[in-house]
C-alpha cells in the first residue's frame, strides 16, 4: 500500500472521529443547556412558592412583635358603667325597645342573647310572580317613606311605613312590672289606599308579650 493512501485513510479516519466528537459534543451541550433550563424553572417556581409563605410569616411575626411592644394598660378609674347596666334588674325601663337596626320594625332585648321579634309582610300584586318579602330595610325595595312618628324611647311609639298601595302603621307601648324588664305589646295597622276600602275598617294584629 502506498505512503499516500495511508495518508488518505488516516487523515479520513481522523476526520471521521473529529465529526464524531464534535456530535457528542453538541448532544452533551444541548443536554447542558435542558438541564439548566429545567433547573430555572423549577428554581422559578420554587422561589414563587417560598416567597408568599415567607412573606406571610413575616408580616405575622412583625404583626405579632408590634401589638407586644404596644403597652395596653387601663385605666385606673372605675368603668362607667356596671356589667349589669342592662340587666332588668338595674334598667328594667330600658330593657326591652326597638333596638333591632336594619328592619323595619323590631324589638329585643339588651342582653347577650336577646329575644328578637320583628315584622315581615308581602302583597301580592296584579303581575304574576312571587311577591316580594319586607323584612329588612333595603333601599331598592321600593318602601317609603317610612319612620317614626313618635317614640319617647322607653315606654311607647308608632311609626308609619308606606309600601305602594299599603299603609302600614306600627305601635308599641310598655308597662314596668316583673322582673323581665315589664310586659309590652305592639300592633301593626293596615290600611289599603285604593279608591275601594274594606267596610269592616283596616285590618289590625296585635302582639302582646
Amino acid at each position: 500500500m502506498a505512503r499516500g493512501e495511508r495518508r488518505r485513510r488516516g487523515v479520513l479516519a481522523d476526520g471521521a472521529r473529529t465529526a464524531e466528537g464534535a456530535s457528542r459534543s453538541g448532544t452533551a451541550r444541548r443536554d447542558s443547556r435542558v438541564g439548566k433550563t429545567r433547573g430555572t424553572v423549577a428554581g422559578a417556581v420554587l422561589a414563587i412558592v417560598v416567597l408568599p409563605l415567607a412573606l406571610s410569616l413575616s408580616g405575622s411575626w412583625l404583626l405579632a412583635w408590634h401589638r407586644a411592644r404596644q403597652a395596653v394598660t387601663l385605666h385606673s378609674a372605675p368603668p362607667a358603667l356596671p356589667r349589669d347596666s342592662s340587666s332588668p334588674a338595674v334598667a328594667p325601663d330600658l330593657f326591652w325597645g326597638t333596638y333591632r337596626p336594619h328592619v323595619y320594625f323590631g324589638m329585643k332585648t339588651r342582653s347577650a342573647q336577646p329575644l328578637l321579634t320583628g315584622l315581615m309582610w308581602a302583597q301580592q300584586g296584579p303581575a304574576p310572580g312571587t311577591p316580594k318579602l319586607r323584612h329588612t330595610c333595603e333601599q331598592g325595595d321600593g318602601v317609603g317613606p317610612y319612620g317614626w312618628e313618635f317614640h319617647d324611647g322607653l315606654s311607647f311609639g308608632r311609626q308609619h311605613i308606606q309600601d305602594g298601595a299599603l299603609r302600614l302603621t306600627t305601635e308599641f307601648v310598655k308597662r314596668p312590672g316583673g322582673q323581665h324588664g315589664g310586659d309590652w305589646s305592639w300592633r301593626v295597622i293596615v290600611e289599603p289606599q285604593a279608591s275601594a276600602t274594606m267596610s269592616s275598617g283596616p285590618p289590625t294584629q296585635d302582639f302582646p308579650c
